[in-house]
């Protein structure tokens, strides 16, 4: 593999890999330019053991359009044919009909050629029908489905719904700076450095984009439409930043262009047999489209389109038919593009995060399954409300890299939510009012990742901020509280007590006995007197920490989660076993509906499930829960985290018990 194109990722969708024993012959390197033309990602192998292993590590979401010598693809095709990943396969060889047999029976092989030219017009072309008719393009949707270990893009309305919410919110009400358009075109042309046609594009962008023409933008074949549709669907936080002020003006368009009449609309589209029966399961339920969603009005363009796609044994055929009624309550615009289109279709966009009622599904003819659905306006009461808390709560209407920042650390984007608060302390002045809390934020982050000294450096430094700004109030209580946070997870339990106590005590003077941080008080306590087994008083604090929380939060809150998770673990001391599986299925019930499935909260919460288990000598349970527990804590803590390493050794453990 050559060694450029081993070192970036592929922001777009679409990568194009060459496998070919002489790949790096001059007329191929005059090859590679014309197939980067069109689709931007190319990779190139030589060895086609290496090339099997980089197609296996691509994403299933992600499609591969595979070109491959005919001696080597004799070998390689059938390995590779069943591959989700792998979408379509060209061959070029100098024996067409030898090579035209044995290709034959693979469906995903779109030609075989024995000139170059007609190699590259053929991609070419079957790659510009993909872009117009967009039935290929993966679409990013939230149905959760309990049994499938968190890992689906098609999953009812889970913890991604409300926290993609709640990042879009973020990301298009943050401030705009003079720099922000500089910052991303400077991305854009790294990633299409040496593709002359697109990065004519972004010139053209660059000189005369302007908020107006946002929609027209974005319905254009550029890579504007690439490059946010992949970001949206896989969260790429980075390129989700930069793009703050693209999404924020289509969202502003969509508004203003909102359609007002009920119609119906229609998009063909290509899904997996595994996603197709989440959906099937998913009848009579909602589920909400984690980006832009592009749909015709014309029924029939959107067959045509999808009649393209021959059946095969990895994607089968959708055609959802939508019914939106603008008139109903909390419906989210969508706008018909007619008018900004380059394309003269009746071409009708919807908003990110639109939520629909799924009605029916069913088979109808030449294999095509129709979806019926209906676009919703005011959903789950609780998750509405829990939404606008947790809006109010990271003070979203702020506009900053702070919020921003801290809502990161809750989605257990740690990595990503140290880079932004880095970014903002370079920014501050040590005299700046919110010095204290960026450092505030690196200390929780450093605790997350299992740093717990490097945690408590940060909160002195936080804490050394006040003192400097003359402010002495109830700031420094918040900061006691994740002082003793780390003191805990660290062992020095009694310095944790402190903390707490000392936290408590300022919150007494500041606020009411039955005030939010009061309750966040108590619930530190509780589970600090737990560690000192001291479990009575624990279930004092832990009762009154819960009290004061549903008198003020909605019944999804993540935050009665945890409540109802330490009074889990006060319940299992008194070897109230029934009593306290009972208070972490309600605690996982919240969690899986307003956190990501791999937040290290829901990892704690099937360990503590996994125990019980095997307290009742339920061993086969406690493995499931400590292995999905295992899958999550993989995804988001480094190897050498202690929760990481605690998990796998009681894996192991019941491993040699069953």
């Amino acid at each position: 593999m050559s060694e450029d194109n081993s070192s970036y990722c592929n922001f777009e969708t679409y990568s194009l890999i060459w496998l070919d024993a002489s790949i790096n012959s001059g007329d191929n390197i005059e090859t590679q330019a014309k197939f980067r033309s069109f689709i931007n990602h190319l990779q190139i192998f030589e060895n086609p053991d290496q090339c099997e292993q980089h197609i296996r590590s691509v994403l299933s979401q992600d499609r591969i359009v595979f070109v491959v010598s005919g001696s080597l693809g004799i070998h390689l095709v059938p390995k590779i044919h069943s591959l989700q990943q792998i979408f379509s396969i060209y061959i070029y060889c100098a024996n067409l009909p030898f090579h035209r047999e044995w290709a034959q029976h693979y469906i995903k092989v779109k030609s075989v050629c024995d000139q170059f030219n007609d190699l590259i017009n053929r991609i070419q072309c079957d790659h510009s029908d993909r872009r117009q008719n967009k039935s290929d393009e993966p679409l990013s949707m939230s149905i959760f489905d309990k049994d499938n270990d968190y890992e689906q893009s098609t999953t009812g309305l889970d913890g991604r719904f409300l926290q993609t919410q709640l990042l879009i919110t973020c990301l298009i009400k943050m401030r705009t700076t003079s720099t922000d358009k500089d910052e991303f075109i400077l991305k854009c042309r790294e990633i299409y450095k040496g593709n002359d046609k697109q990065l004519i594009f972004i010139d053209e962008f660059e000189r005369e984009y302007v908020d107006e023409h946002s929609l027209w933008w974005y319905s254009r074949e550029t890579f504007l439409y690439r490059l946010l549709n992949k970001a949206l669907r896989i969260q790429n936080i980075d390129f989700l930043f930069l793009f703050r002020f693209f999404i924020r003006d289509i969202e502003n368009q969509l508004y203003e262009n909102r359609y007002l009449s009920p119609t119906r609309v229609y998009r063909g589209q290509l899904i997996s047999l595994d996603e197709l029966n989440i959906l099937k399961r998913s009848q009579n339920k909602l589920i909400s489209v984690n980006s832009f969603l592009s749909t015709s009005l014309n029924r029939q363009t959107a067959l045509f389109f999808l009649g393209s796609f021959p059946y095969n044994d990895t994607y089968e055929r959708v055609l959802f038919e939508i019914d939106a009624d603008p008139r109903k309550d909390g419906v989210k615009p969508f706008a018909d593009l007619s008018k900004f289109n380059c394309f003269p279709e009746e071409e009708f966009l919807m908003t990110i995060g639109s939520v629909f009622y799924l009605k029916n599904i069913y088979l109808g003819e030449n294999r095509i399954w129709h979806i019926e659905m209906e676009l919703c306006g005011n959903i789950d009461g609780d998750l509405h409300n829990t939404f606008h808390h947790l809006q109010n709560q990271y003070s979203l209407n702020s506009r900053g890299l702070l919020e921003f920042g801290n809502l990161l650390i809750d989605m257990a984007y740690f990595d990503h939510a140290e880079k932004y608060f880095g970014r903002l302390l370079k920014q501050l002045t040590r005299q700046h009012k919110n010095i204290y809390k960026c450092y505030h934020g690196l200390a929780k982050i450093c605790c997350e990742k299992g740093n717990y000294d490097l945690s408590i450096d940060y909160l002195n430094k936080s804490f050394a901020s006040l003192k400097n700004l003359k402010l002495n109030d109830s700031r420094t209580g918040y900061i006691y509280n994740s002082m003793g946070e780390a003191q805990q997870k660290k062992g020095d339990i009694d310095q944790a007590l402190q903390s707490y106590e000392k936290a408590l005590e300022i919150f007494k003077k500041t606020f009411k006995d039955d005030d939010e941080n009061i309750a966040w008080c108590y619930n530190n306590l509780g589970i600090v007197y737990q560690d000192k087994k001291q479990y009575k008083e624990a279930r004092k604090y832990l009762n009154e920490a819960l009290i004061i929380k549903l008198k003020h939060l909605p019944p999804k809150h993540p935050c009665l989660a945890n409540t109802y998770n330490n009074l889990g673990n006060v319940h299992y001391y008194f070897h109230e076993y029934d009593t306290a599986l009972e208070m972490y299925q309600l605690s996982y019930e919240i969690l899986s509906k307003s956190m990501t499935p791999v937040h290290p909260s829901i990892a704690r919460l099937l360990m503590n499930i996994g125990i019980i288990y095997e307290t009742k000598q339920n061993f086969s349970e406690a493995k499931m829960n400590y292995e999905k527990a295992h899958f999550i804590r993989t995804k988001v803590l480094s190897s050498t985290h202690p929760d990481l390493i605690h998990t796998k050794n009681d894996i192991i453990r019941l491993s040699l018990i069953q």
